[in-house]
């Protein structure tokens, strides 16, 4: 992933785009289990190999080329990656192609590709896409023995689809509230108290009652972040928005009692829908005192602060907040790795080129790019002085055990659900009833995954 260091906005903007998109794409139903449930397993497990699988020497002499697609921000590991296979087996020529600007397009790309007699090797699919990419692309099963001893297991029901593991996952991110630590103390909030909503409204109406004229709140609804909002909020009770089968599960006590938080969120100001309009607004013009972001934009939101010169402040940042009496599980985002090719051989070598694009040093330098959370445990160790120089991130290294699947919705229509729920979420936090919203809200996604 290239970002540039030397443009702050640019950095959070982009990271925005990339890793806040909310879940905005869809799968087929019933894939990986019930979607919001935990997926905690230990960190590691028994392995074949501490340093990952390696091709056979027979495999490895027949392949002469590998495949990968991957969307354009995925380029620089893919090339990092291809570039140590290409030393560990010399003669081997690995084509990338990385040209599609999101994962919808990245799975045309396949499609098309194939029909032309190109074939893929390996892909990569956001989480809540693998169960479309089984069905649709066909997906191998991929064995927890083939990694290395390092990567954390705990992450690996992020990536299963019917009790099969078919992705691994690469990039993981969840829901953060970034806020202004200079209007809390101003307003004499604890920000430890932001860990749940009703912390967060007690906090608000303190910022509210400062009188230093800033909104207490922002919680980005657009590309899919509504529904995002939605889910994590239900999952901190152990109620997800998507039940075992895959159906729309919007009516629950928990989905109405986030759907009360944000109506009472909503009354402290206008929402965004734009995260890059929200951004602005916390960081330049400092506008909000808490923002709803994902944690892979935080470094990016966090350079963006710093460089604002005499009108910078101090950020501080935290799981987004639970409902009273929840816990912490918040839905992931992110990425995974899937081998497409169905030939022994080329899947060994695939394997071997997925073990490699997530080796420790990899990961580290994605993280320092997009402080995603580090899906390797010997990455973390690698990356002290970068916690050093941004501790906010610190308080999301715990998260790799509870964190849950994002929503999956399938029915031929199911690609349309998440920015209809999130249209939904807009209006609970313009002030429409939660209840009645949340009903029409069932009723339109029943309609669209059926």
């Amino acid at each position: 992933m290239r970002i540039c260091r030397m443009v702050p906005l640019v950095v959070a903007l982009g990271m925005i785009s990339l890793t806040a998109c909310g879940g905005g794409s869809s799968g087929s139903a019933g894939g990986g289990g019930p979607a919001g449930r935990s997926v905690a397993a230990s960190a590691t497990a028994a392995v074949d190999s501490p340093t990952g699988a390696r091709a056979s020497v027979q495999c490895a002499a027949q392949v002469q080329t590998l495949r990968l697609a991957a969307i354009s921000t995925f380029g620089d590991v893919a090339r990092a990656g291809a570039a140590a296979m290409r030393s560990a087996h010399p003669g081997l020529t690995v084509d990338i192609v990385a040209d599609a600007p999101d994962y919808p397009s990245l799975a045309e790309q396949i499609r098309a590709d194939r029909a032309a007699g190109r074939g893929v090797d390996v892909a990569i699919a956001e989480l809540d896409e693998l169960p479309r990419l089984t069905r649709e692309l066909g997906a191998q099963p991929l064995s927890a023995r083939s990694l290395r001893a390092s990567y954390d297991q705990r992450l690996l029901g992020l990536g299963t689809v019917g009790g099969r593991l078919v992705g691994i996952p690469a990039q993981v991110t969840s829901l953060a509230l970034v806020y202004n630590q200079d209007a809390l103390a101003q307003a004499g909030v604890d920000p430890r108290s932001l860990s749940s909503t009703d912390g967060v409204l007690a906090a608000a109406e303190r910022i509210r009652s400062a009188g230093h004229g800033i909104q207490a709140i922002d919680l980005p609804t657009g590309q899919g972040r509504g529904q995002w909002l939605l889910a994590a909020l239900a999952s901190s009770r152990g109620t997800p928005i998507q039940d075992a089968a895959g159906r729309p599960a919007l009516t629950t006590p928990a989905a109405r009692e986030a759907a009360a938080f944000l109506a009472k969120a909503g009354g402290y100001g206008p929402q965004t829908a734009n995260a890059t309009d929200a951004l602005l607004r916390f960081g330049l013009r400092r506008q909000t005192a808490m923002l709803a972001m994902s944690v892979g934009s935080l470094v990016g939101a966090l350079e963006f602060v710093a460089g604002s010169g005499a009108r910078g402040f101090r950020v501080g940042a935290t799981p987004f907040p639970t409902l009273p009496g929840g816990t912490d599980h918040p839905v992931a985002l992110g990425s995974a790795l899937s081998v497409l090719a169905t030939d022994r051989c080329q899947r060994e070598m695939a394997t071997e080129l997925i073990v490699t694009l997530l080796s420790p040093d990899v990961v580290a330098a994605g993280a320092r790019v997009a402080s995603t959370i580090p899906v390797d445990t010997a990455a973390v160790g690698q990356l002290d002085a970068f916690y050093a120089r941004y501790p906010q991130l610190r308080p999301f290294l715990g998260l790799a055990g509870a964190l849950v699947r994002p929503p999956a919705w399938g029915g031929s229509r199911g690609a349309q659900e998440a920015a209809a729920l999130s249209a939904q979420v807009a209006r609970l936090l313009g002030g429409a009833d939660p209840g009645r919203t949340l009903t029409a809200a069932q009723a339109e996604a029943e309609d669209l995954t059926k």
